[in-house]
């Protein structure tokens, strides 16, 4: 080996060993559950079942993902949380894109905070 080589060589061992020593990820951002809404029962509409209505009387049908593993709750926070009919929670979403449902009385979101009031 050159010495330029060998300089090249130990510059990259030094670059790989200060990215594994300090690594430059950014802290995970604090999930705000920020909006409140009422869990409610639309099981009347053919397709739907328990939605979240906000105070604006907009209505978000959750999706409900399948796993063949069970998620972990940062992962999916609305599978591990029993929704109740008449239930005050505090809730943040992402709008799913690309599903279609039956129920159409609001868009499908998943949820990505999900806390009881």
């Amino acid at each position: 080996m050159s010495n330029s080589e060998n300089g090249y060589m130990k510059g990259l061992i030094f670059a790989l060993l200060l990215m594994v020593l300090f690594p430059c990820c950014k802290e995970p951002k604090p999930i705000i559950c920020g909006t409140e809404a009422k869990v409610v029962d639309l099981s009347g509409l053919d397709g739907c079942g328990l939605m979240f209505e906000l105070a604006d009387g907009t209505r978000l049908e959750p999706e409900h993902r399948v796993y063949i593993q069970a998620p972990t709750v940062a992962e999916d926070p609305l599978y591990h949380f029993n929704l109740k009919a008449g239930q005050t929670v505090k809730i943040d979403w992402v709008e799913s894109k690309g599903l279609a449902s039956i129920c159409m009385a609001g868009p499908i979101v998943f949820i990505t905070c999900i806390k009881e009031m």
